[in-house]
């Protein structure tokens, strides 16, 4: 029997809440990986019991596991990359503590945490404090953290060793293509299945010069140039078993202008990948 499960981003699909994932359930995908439905913007919701009865409902009523919570806003916001005494940096240790103590008190074992863009040494030090912070807030309540980043294969392992393990990874095997940082399948078999808490999987064709960037289109799974395809390959050799997320944009205009539904472009991509991973 597969070890394979496949979720969706809530940030997939055209709304957030009980619609996502209703969308995501009705187009094959069996887990959702929240967002923080505004954070820090808006006085933390998934703190408030009205929000979590709403998510947990929904996913009781749409048989959705919802997987983990992504501190979504945080992320854009940058404030992992602060100094922790800075007004930013207190704000990020906020959103990290309420995000977790949200996912205790509904049930999700995961909380993923940004670690992008260290692009100087002050930020490298300021996000390993960030993590190391999540890392024992975690602790206390029974939650994992896992992180996504940007990292070469040398900078990974030197990053998450020197947590001891505490922080692992949402590894997006879109991110080494767009940033440059080396092969997926070549830092997945490297990293093994056990520094790897779950996959984020996206593709995007290149550019007029033949490039990856932030603004490549995203598109369907299998039709992208960023090794779709060699990275299932080497997340079935290192032997993971669990949530392979789907982190695609269903309703952006690249892929809805011929009229497409975005639950039915989220179907094609659940078949791609039941294919692909050999769980039709």
């Amino acid at each position: 029997m597969s070890g394979f499960k496949f979720g969706a981003c809530e940030w997939s699909f055209p709304c957030w809440g009980a619609l996502a994932l209703k969308m995501a359930r009705e187009a094959g995908f069996t887990g959702m990986q929240l967002g923080d439905a505004g954070g820090s913007l808006h006085a933390y919701p998934l703190t408030d019991r009205r929000v979590q009865e709403h998510y947990l409902e929904a996913a009781s009523k749409y048989g959705i596991e919802l997987l983990s919570i992504h501190l979504y806003t945080l992320g854009h916001q940058g404030y992992v990359r602060h100094s922790p005494d800075s007004p930013e940096g207190r704000i990020c240790r906020e959103s990290i503590e309420k995000g977790i103590i949200a996912a205790h008190q509904m049930g999700i074992p995961t909380v993923i945490v940004d670690g992008m863009r260290m692009n100087t040494a002050a930020k490298r030090r300021h996000v390993f404090e960030m993590e190391r912070c999540a890392a024992e807030i975690a602790d206390a309540y029974g939650v994992n953290i896992a992180m996504e980043t940007d990292m070469t294969l040398e900078e990974h392992v030197a990053f998450l060793d020197g947590l001891g393990g505490r922080v692992t990874l949402c590894f997006d095997t879109h991110n080494p293509m767009m940033y440059g940082t080396g092969k997926p399948a070549d830092l997945i078999r490297a990293l093994g299945k056990e520094r790897i808490d779950h996959f984020h999987m996206k593709e995007s064709r290149p550019n007029e010069d033949g490039y990856i960037t932030v603004e490549t289109p995203i598109v369907l799974l299998g039709q992208g140039i960023t090794e779709f395809r060699e990275s299932v390959e080497a997340i079935q050799e290192i032997g993971y078993s669990g949530w392979i997320i789907s982190e695609n944009f269903y309703y952006r205009p690249n892929l809805t202008c011929g009229g497409e539904d975005p639950v039915d472009l989220a179907r094609r991509d659940v078949e791609t990948l039941q294919a692909a991973f050999g769980t039709e």
